[in-house]
């Protein structure tokens, strides 16, 4: 083939290309046209029951017995200093391990073109970029890095990079144990009914876990629902005395507290 009839067919080639490409719809979720034929997540969520729990069945031996130790002294009363302590760890910034909120403080999802934004009333705030690589030498961070794609109708976001030091299930609540080295967070979202979304989350979690667990959480859109901030922080709650560490009000029952009614 002569040096002409190359550059032709290059023409050719690159021509047929460019016009394969433009054919190419883009992936949902990264035009604004694209975000029309999405599932309607809108509005704010809350949760439908109660959250969800560690599962210390399946936790590493000796993690398990430090939260068994820990779940037994602050639900007794009797490690006055654990509850404090972590009343003051609430101050500290907002981190994802695995719970977005719903539990006190609604949650809200929002979508632009290439992004899903996860915040809810406590501050917490996720940033997930669609369609994008797996992050790979980032810097661990309070959030994670995550990536989402969409699956049909189901919104699938990975997140690693999630800072070890964390505890699990945080904001809902901070217990005394990590999540460690390499966690890595996969949530599937989706619309079980027109007004309940159901996130089906699976943790692996080497330093904590000795096998991945799975849960799942049912959310309810309130549509009259209006933003409300809120803060779990002890520096703005006046029944807490910051100088002390101790609660303002005495919580020992009267002595002429009679006992509950036998059944």
């Amino acid at each position: 083939m002569n040096r002409r009839l190359r550059t032709l067919a290059l023409i050719a080639l690159l021509v047929g290309s460019l016009g394969a490409a433009a054919d190419t719809p883009p992936k949902p979720g990264m035009t604004w046209d694209s975000l029309k034929d999405l599932p309607d997540f809108s509005g704010w969520w809350n949760l439908a029951g109660f959250p969800p729990l560690p599962q210390i069945e399946a936790m590493k031996p000796q993690v398990a017995a430090v939260l068994r130790s820990w779940s037994a002294k602050t639900t007794a009363g009797t490690d006055p200093a654990d509850i404090d302590g972590m009343k003051r760890s609430y101050c500290g910034p907002q981190r994802f391990s695995g719970f977005n909120g719903g539990f006190q403080d609604y949650v809200e999802f929002l979508f632009t073109p290439g992004r899903v934004t996860i915040t809810n009333e406590l501050g917490l705030i996720r940033r997930i970029a669609l369609n994008a690589p797996k992050p790979a030498g980032r810097e661990a961070t309070n959030t994670g890095i995550s990536v989402a794609h969409w699956e049909g109708r189901t919104l699938v976001m990975e997140t690693s990079g999630l800072d070890p030091e964390m505890s699990i299930n945080e904001p809902q609540r901070r217990y005394p144990v990590r999540i460690g080295r390499n966690a890595r967070i996969v949530e599937r979202l989706s619309l079980k009914e027109p007004d309940v979304l159901q996130i089906v989350m699976q943790v692996t979690a080497p330093d904590l876990y000795a096998r991945p667990v799975e849960t799942t959480t049912l959310y309810h859109r309130d549509h009259k629902h209006v933003f409300q901030e809120i803060t779990n922080c002890t520096a703005n709650d006046r029944a807490f005395d910051g100088a002390t560490g101790r609660e303002r009000f005495d919580m020992t029952p009267p002595a002429d507290l009679p006992p509950p009614p036998s059944k």
